[in-house]
């Protein structure tokens, strides 16, 4: 089955100085968004990369990911259930070493977003079964709500509770490191209130990047992955308990007693139910 993955810049180039190197012969294109063909690989204008595993060209694979081993692990979050009336709030935050942002590279991680449903939620439990070290923080609908009626109270917004989410996974997972440096992405929202959430963090051997659009990076796409994971697995789990599907429900086929515990209550389709 063939493989694919998304090629930097600089490594379309060492990929075909590689070819070049190897003289590797090219055969013609199928196509006019193909760049080139050579052997098992395929490359299209895009920058994709579509190859077969075995031995020739796993070897050119490997030579042309690049890896920067400057840091012991490099932190990513996300989160999911934001923006759905129905379900939890989660926040991922996984902590990649080098070779194993190069190997969920080689699996096909890449922005969430490029991926179909069916893809995401395959590639969410394959990554779950891996062993690399992660922290998820899921908040439940009556916990989520709570949260953001004590947020709301002190005056606080939305973007406060994200913050403070995020955070708490991070501080969470780099209390069970152990490093001498570390790189911590963060999918950019609110530079402010996220920066006033990580200042107790020890910065020490730390650099923390708030980054727009950060699933370009390898560790944001991988927690971006499995938070959509999470939240899909839950609200399969509320379906379940309360015998309905919310993800083609309204608010206002939700019985009262009930719209607490599946719903974010400050959305304004549920407030109109409520009122």
């Amino acid at each position: 089955m063939p493989h694919s993955i998304k090629l930097q810049e600089g490594e379309i180039e060492r990929l075909k100085g590689l070819i070049k190197e190897n003289r590797l012969q090219k055969i013609p294109v199928k196509s006019e968004h193909e760049l080139f063909r050579v052997g098992g690989i395929i490359l299209y204008k895009s920058g994709k990369l579509v190859y077969d595993e075995n031995p020739e060209t796993g070897k050119i694979i490997d030579e042309i990911l690049k890896t920067d081993h400057s840091y012991d692990y490099v932190l990513g979050t996300d989160e999911a259930g934001k923006g759905e009336w129905y379900g939890p709030l989660v926040v991922e935050c996984v902590a990649l070493k080098p070779r194993e942002i190069v190997e969920l590279r080689k699996m096909g991680v890449m922005d969430s977003k490029k991926l179909t449903k069916k893809r995401l939620l395959k590639l969410g439990g394959e990554l779950r079964r891996l062993e690399f070290t992660r922290k998820p923080l899921i908040l439940m609908p009556e916990t989520y709500n709570r949260s953001y009626r004590k947020f709301q109270a002190e005056g606080k917004t939305l973007n406060d509770l994200m913050a403070w989410a995020h955070a708490r996974a991070i501080k969470d997972l780099v209390a069970e490191l152990e490093y001498e440096n570390l790189k911590i992405i963060i999918d950019k929202f609110d530079v402010k209130k996220t920066e006033f959430r990580l200042s107790d963090l020890d910065k020490t051997g730390v650099k923390v990047i708030q980054k727009i659009r950060g699933e370009s990076e390898i560790p944001v796409a991988t927690a971006s992955i499995l938070a959509k994971y999470i939240f899909e697995k839950q609200v399969d789990e509320l379906n379940r308990r309360f015998n309905m599907d919310l993800r083609k429900s309204r608010p206002e086929d939700v019985p009262g007693e009930i719209l607490s515990m599946v719903s974010k209550l400050h959305f304004k389709n549920v407030r109109r139910v409520i009122e």
